[in-house]
């Protein structure tokens, strides 16, 4: 019996790097000026972003269809697969709660397997990659489980951001961190902690020296980089990701750098110009 990784569309995966593994990928809702529209399939991040600051009012995400899910889960199932189901960070979305609820539903819930991801865009996609990377050898899904759980917690998420705006309005920084940013005219760098919130990491006053510190940041804490595949994500900025790229090549020999667009589900509530490094850190295991 083999496994089956399926992921929501949060994770940024490219459409073509999933295909290739055999992830799959279920898209979630952005509803913009009172149209909902499913990621990846009736809204592409180009289109998104161009008409970002027309929209009338910040888009509004929700998670995957529940009976989508559902039907997903059953259809692996069917196929005589397992299921292992990685979400959305659970501080930042009620995925997990609904894939949790819809795991006894299913004809097997004892083959359904639900991961919350603790994190978000590439990052968390590097973790299903490396999910579904593991699994094709896995003796057992004990022993898979144990391996990814390692990796998940080894993650390191941490992103610029042109202005705190966004997360502001959508809750996911408090306005004092917002009005701070706005005040001083400062390049904002956030991080997803251990347990999957966002919270303000430091400031600097422009985006070269933003780019600079993503890098400092990890210059301190990675471990093996000659080991590890790199991730970028950004948003309508590929020239930012790729001198954040040039910059890691320059001071660390690293196995890869992938780089990924963020999505417009992510993409709603970090606008455009986000730029997000994520590597791992063994200082996180201790």
């Amino acid at each position: 019996m083999s496994f089956i990784v399926l992921v929501d569309s949060a994770s940024d995966i490219p459409s073509e790097r999933a295909t290739a593994e055999g992830i799959v990928t279920v898209p979630m809702t952005v509803t913009i000026d009172g149209k909902t529209l499913f990621e990846g399939v009736d809204l592409n991040t180009k289109d998104f972003y161009a008409q970002f600051d027309d929209f009338i009012e910040l888009p509004k995400t929700s998670q995957p269809n529940p009976s989508t899910l559902l039907e997903h889960y059953e259809r692996i199932l069917f196929e005589g697969h397992e299921v292992v189901a990685i979400h959305l960070s659970s501080a930042l979305s009620s995925t997990v709660a609904t894939a949790q609820m819809l795991c006894s539903m299913t004809s097997a819930p004892e083959r359904v397997h639900i991961i919350d991801s603790l994190g978000a865009s590439f990052g968390y996609g590097l973790l299903a990659l490396f999910a579904q990377q593991i699994l094709r050898s896995a003796i057992s899904w004990e022993e898979a489980e144990a391996k990814i759980l390692l990796f998940r917690k080894s993650m390191r998420y941490v992103f610029t951001l042109d202005t705190l705006e966004y997360l502001v309005k959508g809750g996911r920084v408090s306005k004092t961190a917002g009005f701070i940013g706005g005040l001083l005219d400062v390049k904002p760098i956030l991080h997803i902690t251990p347990d999957g919130r966002i919270e303000p990491f430091t400031k600097v006053r422009s985006r070269r020296a933003a780019i600079r510190k993503l890098v400092d940041t990890m210059e301190q804490d990675i471990t093996y980089p000659e080991q590890q595949v790199i991730g970028i994500s950004h948003s309508a900025c590929l020239d930012d990701a790729n001198s954040l790229a040039d910059e890691i090549r320059q001071r660390f020999k690293v196995k890869d750098i992938w780089i990924s667009e963020i999505g417009c589900v992510v993409g709603s509530h970090t606008g455009p110009g986000t730029l997000a490094l994520f590597y791992q850190s063994e200082s996180l295991l201790k």
